[in-house]
């Protein structure tokens, strides 16, 4: 059995990932800037998931994916009180059950939270040492996460992680979001 090599991380792969990462946050943007209340907690019917998933889902497993990765605080903690989430802060693997109360009590609180995250993710990515984002991370990534099949057989890096938590984390709930403007009747975002 033959080692694994993994390539260094070079200035051209940071600023791709960057460019992927800013112009998801900003489609995640364009998609929450305009929602009203009622919008985002819509409930269509049971088994369609509110918009307060989606946006809960997604940013806070971003806040929470770059506390692991760079050891940051938990960005969530200073707004939760603001936000005033109802049913709890959504995981993967949530019941339905449970992930269909999700609610946020002020959108605009919501929306300088999201601001925050992706401001952050972007620095921190932008600020990270080559050797940093070039760690190993040292929980091997299981299942078909969408982490697991970007690695395969080879170790989880930094910016491997970052690549999947955040960028394609992002784009897999922009087009919830999408969706889900539609049952609001809200356009789309392209």
């Amino acid at each position: 059995m033959s080692a694994v090599t993994i390539a260094p991380v070079t200035e051209a792969d940071r600023s791709g990932l960057l460019r992927r990462v800013r112009a998801a946050h900003r489609l995640f943007e364009l998609g929450v800037a305009d929602l009203t209340k009622d919008q985002v907690d819509h409930f269509e019917r049971k088994g369609v998931l509110p918009i307060a998933f989606s946006l809960a889902h997604m940013v806070i497993s971003e806040d929470r994916g770059m506390t692991r990765l760079f050891g940051v605080p938990l960005l969530w903690d200073a707004h939760a009180g603001k936000v005033r989430l109802d049913g709890g802060v959504p995981f993967q693997g949530s019941p339905m059950s449970q992930a269909e109360k999700v609610r946020i009590g002020d959108v605009d609180a919501w929306r300088a939270y999201q601001r925050d995250v992706f401001t952050r993710s972007e620095q921190l990515i932008a600020g990270a040492s080559l050797e940093k984002l070039g760690d190993i991370y040292p929980n091997k990534p299981s299942g078909t996460s969408f982490l697991a099949l970007l690695v395969e057989d080879a170790p989880a890096r930094v910016v491997d992680a970052c690549e999947a938590w955040v960028f394609q984390h992002a784009i897999r709930h922009v087009g919830e979001l999408e969706h889900a403007r539609a049952l609001v009747g809200l356009g789309g975002l392209s």
